[in-house]
């Protein structure tokens, strides 16, 4: 229906009455409105509409602010590193803290040792990548480090080599964060961190 009304409303230049042409374009709005309505209403995605629920969480009552999940590489000394953005492309990494979030403690454990080693798989290969002569690359390679960022601002932490690690990751982590925003304007290290998930390397 969206095609057929949007082809139809493209191909009304033909047509002599601009009555009619407007007559298409209003029909064409209005069920442009009422699937996009229909998709957040029912939280059903309908592409190119979509519920979209990236950012749409229940906040218990009297909680700080809502766990975020933060993904960091164990290397073969034990030492934790935050993991680049860039590493899930083309997934965007609001869309995976979101599965994260809804989907993965709804995992049996064989489904969810797969999603461990596809993340630590990626993970390591992002920072080999960083590692070589022409490191990460940034979403628009022709635009390189002037690319728009994301709207969350994520930091680019392996742009520069020295802050790549030189280890392979056998192990993923995935912590949820939270904090009390006035705590944290006090001291930005005021985070709390319980562990959510946890794959080594078999």
């Amino acid at each position: 229906m969206f095609l057929t009304l949007g082809l139809r409303v493209a191909l009304s230049g033909g047509l002599r009455s601009s009555t009619a042409r407007r007559r298409r374009t209003n029909v064409f709005l209005c069920a442009v409105l009422l699937i996009s309505f229909g998709a957040g209403l029912t939280q059903h995605n309908l592409w190119p509409f979509s519920s979209w629920p990236v950012l749409a969480y229940a906040v218990p009552t009297g909680s700080n602010y809502p766990p975020l999940p933060r993904f960091v590489g164990v290397d073969t000394g034990s030492r934790e590193y935050d993991i680049d953005y860039r590493a899930w492309r083309p997934l965007g990494l609001e869309e995976l803290e979101s599965w994260v979030r809804l989907h993965l403690a709804q995992l049996d454990p064989a489904a969810r040792d797969r999603v461990g080693a596809y993340l630590l798989a990626r993970a390591n290969r992002a920072r080999e990548q960083a590692l070589s002569p022409t490191g990460l690359p940034y979403a628009n390679r022709w635009f390189g480090p002037l690319t728009a960022p994301t709207h969350m601002l994520h930091p680019a932490v392996w742009s520069h080599q020295e802050n790549v690690p030189r280890h392979p990751f056998v192990e993923l982590k995935i912590y949820g964060e939270t904090w009390d925003l006035e705590e944290r304007r006090r001291d930005p290290q005021k985070v709390t961190r319980v562990l959510v998930f946890d794959y080594r390397q078999r």
